[in-house]
């Protein structure tokens, strides 16, 4: 079984758009892989045996909320597609600016949703703040997964508000929660992940970009880090699947523990009990 933890889809109507004004915000350093509809993420995930993938969306403003749980509602009901629903894990999304963030965390979990995306650059944060202990407290009392960008944003000038050095202080102040660090603990920080977060109780998943991949930085964090708190990962619409998987084949030599990476340890964490169908 293979379980993407991280991809990105926008609505039918805006998802050109939305890809284009990330690409311009990332003076062209990166290109999408996929059209970033739902269809084209179930295209790409049939193509390439992808089980299920985790719908990462971003708050932006803390009024994006309703319509962040609406659209997880209509993709878990079969609204937007039986294969959605079958396929697709939709996470929520909860600015930490939100008057109203504990009891929409709350509402998120009493839904039934498994979890939330945190982005510090887009939700502006600093994750290891008083305020921000205090959310990944609600969460973990909640028992809701936390998928958090780490590192750097290619878009974004450099602002160290969710290092490894912080994510790491998050973790231990906050013994118990659930928290995925993404693109293997801090995008472009992986010697800092290696001193801060390998080792420790903490969900890295591999979402990063092919043009990384070789870096021995990352390498050793995925060859580093138990293999039991590793998730797979490619951050879609940019990065293939085909890509993300290879990464992971590669940097990991036993089959057992590609098996656990690739989708047997998100399936525990996620209560995933077995392979859906596709129609």
């Amino acid at each position: 079984m293979v379980i993407d933890v991280h991809v990105h889809t926008f609505p039918d109507d805006l998802a050109a758009r939305a890809l284009q004004k990330l690409v311009d915000k990332a003076d062209n350093k990166i290109a999408a892989v996929g059209d970033g509809t739902v269809g084209g993420l179930l295209k790409q995930m049939r193509a390439a045996a992808v089980d299920y993938a985790v719908v990462c969306p971003i708050a932006t403003r803390p009024a994006q909320f309703a319509g962040i749980l609406a659209e997880a509602d209509a993709l878990r009901s079969g609204e937007r597609g039986a294969e959605a629903a079958a396929h697709l894990i939709p996470f929520a999304s909860v600015h930490p600016e939100d008057e109203e963030r504990f009891t929409h965390l709350r509402q998120v979990a009493e839904s039934g949703i498994r979890g939330i995306k945190l982005h510090p650059y887009y939700q502006p944060c600093v994750v290891d703040s008083p305020e921000m202990l205090e959310y990944f407290r609600c969460c973990r009392d909640l028992d809701l997964v936390v998928q958090c960008h780490c590192g750097f944003d290619i878009g974004f000038p450099f602002d160290p508000v969710c290092n490894p050095a912080r994510i790491g202080r998050v973790t231990r102040s906050v013994p118990g929660l659930r928290l995925i660090a993404a693109h293997l603990g801090g995008w472009l920080r992986w010697d800092e992940a290696l001193i801060h977060l390998v080792g420790q109780d903490i969900y890295l998943d591999t979402s990063i970009l092919a043009m990384n991949a070789t870096e021995e930085a990352p390498q050793r964090v995925l060859r580093e880090h138990p293999v039991d708190r590793l998730l797979f990962a490619t951050d879609w619409p940019w990065l293939s699947f085909d890509e993300g998987l290879d990464f992971v084949r590669s940097g990991i030599g036993s089959p057992a523990h590609e098996q656990l990476a690739l989708g047997g340890n998100a399936a525990c964490l996620l209560g995933i009990q077995k392979p859906a169908p596709w129609y």
